[in-house]
């Protein structure tokens, strides 16, 4: 049968001409997409500032106790979580709240840890020049804390009332104290001056220099320990010893300090030759 021609398919509606200056529109979707992936990257940003922020800290030396090893104006990166996991170390340098301040600054302090929690430690004055001796968990051999980092003989002043007196006297450091001192020994406010240090007032440990750049990169090396004879003992020890030291001085035990004093005095005169004072 014959059938009747089809009509042809309707011509496809021509746009609607957008008004001079208006940009097309955009689909909701993709603008949906846009605003979700910069909500994240922003939200990556943040979390992982916070993390390194926890973690890490930058510090600006202010001062010359620690010279030659860090100097005025020297930035350093300081480790937060080195001690989350941990405690200080002997010869770290450390970021700390000192338990009393030396000025009216109320900025933290950057020192080095020399004594720890149970030491016994000594600064022996005589013979000079000035030395620390530690006897590392206050029991056996003691040794000579030997530091290439303090640059020339170094004077010992009487300390501050909030201080402790090491000096030419045994010194036990309690259970979560540290005994911190400057590198630049006679221009530097420590724990001869302000006391031991509370475990929860050391904050971060020193890791690297970043300015200026001629000096970046690490802190230098620390101490090391020498063993030799004892310094001095309780006046209640028993006979009196001379034993003789790896560095070449002479130990007494069982006499006061005075009294050692004038000893060390008399035999530097009878070894020379001369007459004791």
């Amino acid at each position: 049968m014959d059938q009747p021609p089809s009509a042809p398919p309707p011509a496809p509606a021509s746009p609607v001409p957008l008004p001079p200056g208006q940009p097309p529109a955009t689909p909701a979707r993709a603008r949906s997409t846009w605003f979700r992936d910069l909500l994240e990257v922003l939200l990556i940003a943040l979390l992982l500032y916070a993390v390194i922020w926890s973690c890490i800290e930058t510090v600006r030396v202010d001062g010359t106790s620690m010279e030659a090893t860090l100097n005025d104006g020297d930035f350093l990166i300081a480790s937060k979580i080195s001690y989350v996991f941990g405690n200080p170390q002997r010869g770290d340098i450390v970021i700390l709240d000192p338990p009393h301040e030396c000025s009216s600054s109320t900025a933290d302090y950057v020192k080095r840890v020399i004594g720890l929690p149970g030491d016994n430690i000594e600064i022996v004055t005589d013979p000079a020049p000035s030395r620390v001796l530690v006897q590392p968990g206050g029991t056996g051999l003691w040794d000579v804390i030997e530091e290439p980092y303090v640059l020339g003989p170094w004077m010992v002043n009487e300390p501050s009332p909030y201080g402790v007196d090491a000096v030419d006297h045994v010194l036990h450091i309690p259970a979560g104290e540290y005994f911190v001192m400057g590198d630049n020994r006679n221009g530097s406010c420590d724990s001869r001056y302000f006391g031991l240090v509370p475990r929860n007032h050391i904050l971060a440990k020193a890791i690297l220099r970043i300015w200026p750049f001629s000096s970046f990169g690490g802190l230098g090396a620390g101490p090391t320990l020498v063993p030799t004879a004892s310094p001095a003992a309780a006046s209640s020890a028993g006979p009196t010893a001379y034993l003789p030291s790896l560095t070449g001085g002479l130990a007494l035990t069982g006499f006061s300090r005075r009294r050692r004093r004038r000893i060390r005095r008399e035999l530097a005169a009878l070894a020379v030759g001369g007459t004791p004072g």
